[in-house]
């Protein structure tokens, strides 16, 4: 009676989300209304800040690692460190932007959603995109100045150099990855400056460089799987890209040592983050290399920057809250203005 009882109102529940609560997020017309106001907290593309916010963390704990002080599911709510967090967003999404506004017609080319040119014109965005970038670099010196100084050299590196037209660096093979690796690592010692506790700046620059080595490694092979998508795009607009100039199987293969070399790091520094996080995303580039179908890239990158994510949850749980909230808000969106599924961690016949 009672188990009858259960499979009734499992039946019944299951009805209702089905009917009333699924069908009414996926197609209902009022979410045609309210999907525009949005366009411009969607503009940075919010799956971008997956790979941010974990570098932040990982900087923060390559600080706690240095100065000895290393803990696990540190859950204490820490305003200071918020606004750490929303003003690196801030320059970030202004990057964001201003390289997307640069690779129009690469996007267009890989068939990939954007905002800009569609619902919010590219002056606009140009426009936000400054006054963001301008607020992230205030909130940031109201905190910790000396944090001023990698973001810098971000907007630097990515919100000017990379996308100047005269210098054309996104043309040049290396540039690619040396900029991935410059972006990496500057976020990374932004969060090591921040948790410096009382030791100074120099020094903690210092020792902590060994122990970001193996996750710029580990990032850098999935800078290159970033970079094996984008490859018709590139090819579309006269770019030559690393994967364009030595090929999709050159690409592979690095990204996979790099990926191996990164564990292996890892291990001779007794840093258990790097190795475990570099060991899980070793499969995937395998399957890269001597499969190579579209679905083994898209989970060359999708997974590993998953299971980085994962990890780093061990040690600041509260993580949680803001990947969670972008991946739904994310997948909202683009459903409702562009009719895709995005963000998913599903890839074909998962």
């Amino acid at each position: 009676m009672i188990n009858s009882f259960r499979t009734y109102l499992k039946h019944v529940l299951n009805l209702i989300y089905n009917i009333m609560i699924k069908n009414f997020l996926k197609s209902h017309p009022i979410h045609k209304k309210i999907v525009p106001f949005f366009d411009v907290i969607m503009l940075p593309r919010l799956t971008l800040f997956f790979g941010v916010w974990v570098m932040i963390c990982i900087g923060m704990y390559i600080g706690s690692l240095v100065n000895g002080a290393t803990e696990m599911n540190i859950t204490s709510f820490d305003l200071p460190t918020l606004i750490l967090f929303i003003g690196i967003s801030l320059v970030c999404s202004s990057i964001f932007i201003i390289n997307q506004v640069d690779d129009l017609e690469v996007d267009k080319a890989n068939n990939k959603a954007s905002t800009i040119n569609q619902y919010v014109t590219k002056e606009r965005a140009s426009l936000i995109s400054n006054i963001i970038g301008v607020l992230g670099f205030l909130l940031i010196i109201c905190i910790d100045f000396i944090v001023i100084f990698p973001l810098f050299l971000i907007y630097i590196l990515w919100g000017r150099l990379y996308v100047d037209q005269k210098l054309n660096l996104k043309s040049v093979p290396w540039m690619g990855l040396f900029f991935y690796v410059s972006l990496v690592y500057l976020l990374i010692l932004s969060g090591v400056i921040y948790n410096r506790y009382d030791s100074g700046a120099i020094d903690m620059i210092i020792e902590s460089i060994y122990y970001a080595i193996p996750f710029i490694l580990a990032y850098s092979s999935i800078a290159l799987m970033i970079d094996i998508s984008n490859k018709d795009g590139d090819e579309s607009v006269g770019r030559q890209t690393f994967t364009v100039s030595f090929g999709v199987n050159t690409a592979s293969i690095l990204a996979f040592f790099l990926c191996l070399l990164s564990f292996f790091m890892g291990l001779y520094f007794s840093e258990p983050l790097s190795s475990i996080s570099s060991l899980s995303a070793l499969p995937f580039f395998i399957f890269q290399i001597f499969r190579g179908k579209e679905k083994d890239i898209l989970r060359s990158i999708r997974y590993p920057i998953f299971l980085l994510n994962f990890y780093v949850l061990t040690i600041y749980p509260l993580l949680f809250f803001p990947i969670i909230i972008s991946y739904y808000l994310a997948k909202y969106y683009y459903w409702h203005r562009f009719k895709i599924h995005y963000p998913t961690l599903l890839v074909e016949n998962d």
